[in-house]
């Protein structure tokens, strides 16, 4: 019973927060989440550092996905401890990359890409694993189940790029071509449920001049696509289906990052075959290999009435505030916006 509804209470939440996030975020207001006043000019008004919408559904989303990410584990009887641990080697190899790959692919120094950033997740979490089951087996005296592992951390990725898409539709960024350009099959498809994005200051209208513009919804279905397999992934995890588990969410989510770059209008890359779908594809060979080889999990019933007495412990919450801080810090101050900031007095209130 536990377990049913939790997976019923994660798709009616996951549902309602993309519906309302596709019908909102868009707008022109949900941009900027705050603007901090920086530096005073010479004409008494101050310089502002933007605060984004974008940083705080990246943050949420990843937070979000660690928090999945050791609900499952400790399910299956890995300590928080380990959870937290593999977690910071993660981001210490993925946020940098986030960066640096957007960087060498679009040639830009001040954005980021989270398909660069999940493909190298993919490449050493294998290596990572196995890194930490000697340390945990001396120090802890535990063993960690690998394929659980693998299904957890797959899981846990595509909940939170569901969320993080948000973010994209709050920035403008990562957006789908104008349906007057898409092949007609598509534009008809999408002719009632397009996206328009407004604002002089989304990626989609200063790098493409799209403000206003019917566009094809990919942020929009790759969250629902993203969510409806994470949602699957968690309900094969629970019947202890972990192969599967893993599978699903892997794929679903490579396999449409893979079409869904010919559906977008923003940079990727000079050549036509992107240097994300290349990506995408290595990603879904490589870990589909590894995952069929992997060996049967250790007969483990996931356990989620222990796995939340783990979670919503005072070490585990703080990890996560501490990781939503540090990922919103790094993620949500804008660097292509700036603003100009004054302050007055309202005289009749004083």
């Amino acid at each position: 019973m536990l377990n049913a509804g939790f997976v019923a209470a994660l798709a009616l939440g996951m549902f309602a927060l993309i519906v309302w996030g596709v019908r909102t975020l868009p707008a022109e207001r949900w941009q900027m989440l705050a603007a901090v006043p920086i530096a005073k000019s010479v004409d008494g008004s101050w310089r502002g550092l933007n605060l984004t919408f974008y940083g705080f559904f990246s943050a949420t989303g990843t937070a979000f996905g660690f928090a999945i990410m050791w609900l499952l584990l400790g399910s299956v009887g890995i300590p928080v401890v380990v959870s937290i641990a593999l977690v910071l080697l993660i981001l210490l190899v993925c946020v940098p990359a986030s960066r640096m790959i957007a960087g060498l692919v679009e040639n830009k120094r001040n954005t980021f890409t989270v398909a660069g950033a999940a493909f190298v997740a993919t490449i050493v979490l294998p290596l990572l694993v196995l890194a930490l089951q000697p340390l945990a087996a001396h120090v802890l005296h535990c063993e960690i189940p690998v394929l659980p592992t693998f299904a957890a951390a797959a899981i846990a990725y595509v909940l939170a790029e569901s969320i993080g898409r948000l973010a994209c539709l709050s920035f403008g960024c990562c957006y789908g071509m104008p349906l007057r350009d898409a092949n007609p099959t598509i534009a008809r498809l999408f002719q009632k449920h397009n996206l328009v994005i407004h604002g002089a200051t989304k990626k989609a209208a200063y790098a493409s001049g799209l403000d206003g513009e019917p566009l094809i919804p990919v942020q929009a279905v790759t969250s629902a696509v993203f969510a409806v397999s994470g949602i699957a992934g968690v309900a094969l995890f629970l019947t202890r289906q972990f192969r599967l588990a893993a599978l699903v969410p892997l794929i679903a989510s490579w396999g449409w990052r893979t079409g869904s770059e010919w559906l977008r209008a923003d940079h990727r890359g000079a050549s036509r075959f992107s240097a994300y779908q290349v990506m995408a594809i290595v990603s879904v060979i490589y870990l589909s290999i590894v995952l069929l080889l992997m060996p049967a999990a250790l007969p483990v019933v996931p356990d989620l009435a222990a796995a939340f007495a783990q979670v919503f412990s005072a070490p585990a919450i703080l990890a996560l505030q501490i990781f939503w801080v540090a990922l919103f810090w790094y993620y949500g101050r804008s660097r292509v916006t700036a603003s100009t900031l004054s302050f007055h007095v309202v005289a009749d209130r004083i």
